[in-house]
């Protein structure tokens, strides 16, 4: 899907550091076993959706904390046949690397899993259209984050490597990658939240970039 421009952002009294600490603190409480529920409510509308469905390739993330489990989501995916890739930082920058397991992961960057640096997915994209000339790939990019509102603004945890990265993939180096192959890379980002994440509008900059969809327990925005 095209990249979406943030356009008539909302009011808010608190700021984007106060909305995001409140948040996180009640989604922090959730009860283990309502947590539980939820989580397997959100993967079955993740599987469910005809996005996932059609995707070759999963750009995943590995959960921390009290985040949206993706343990189960990326087993059943790579046992779908995806290809699935996991994010690693370095420095301020973020790259997605292909894991064929949870066993790929190891503690990173604040004591997130993180992939080992094998295959990252840009150099994966180009060993793919040598070998299989697909004029398609269909990718679908799971997103953490702290905080949305009801038009699918996301406030993250102040790093902006989703941001950053987004900007790069649509950006004019991601079509330099490709030039010449034919080859178009349908990208859907689709954010995973619990209900108790969700507002009614959020304060947004331009810069920021909204994902497609948003699936929670309770509804897909």
């Amino acid at each position: 899907m095209a990249k979406e421009a943030n356009r008539n952002c909302g009011k808010n009294s608190l700021n984007k550091g106060e909305i995001r600490r409140q948040i996180l603190t009640v989604r922090d409480r959730m009860e283990p076993e309502v947590k539980a529920r939820c989580d397997e409510a959100i993967r079955a509308r993740v599987f469910a959706h005809s996005v996932y469905k059609e995707a070759q390739v999963i750009l995943a993330y590995a959960s921390y904390r009290s985040e949206v489990d993706t343990a189960v989501m990326i087993r059943h995916a790579l046992a779908d046949g995806k290809y699935v890739f996991a994010p690693k930082v370095a420095g301020t920058e973020m790259e997605f690397w292909q894991i064929t397991s949870l066993e790929d992961l190891h503690k990173g960057y604040k004591g997130i899993l993180e992939p080992e640096e094998r295959i990252s997915f840009p150099e994966w994209i180009e060993r793919a259209i040598g070998v299989q000339q697909r004029l398609q790939y269909k990718v679908m990019m799971w997103m953490p984050g702290a905080v949305f509102d009801r038009k699918r603004h996301r406030i993250g945890y102040g790093k902006g490597f989703y941001d950053r990265y987004l900007g790069r993939f649509y950006g004019c180096d991601r079509e330099e990658q490709i030039a010449g192959s034919q080859t178009e890379i349908l990208l859907t980002t689709a954010a995973l939240a619990y209900a108790c994440q969700l507002m009614q509008e959020l304060p947004c900059e331009p810069h920021d970039v909204r994902p497609d969809i948003v699936i929670t327990e309770a509804e897909i925005l």
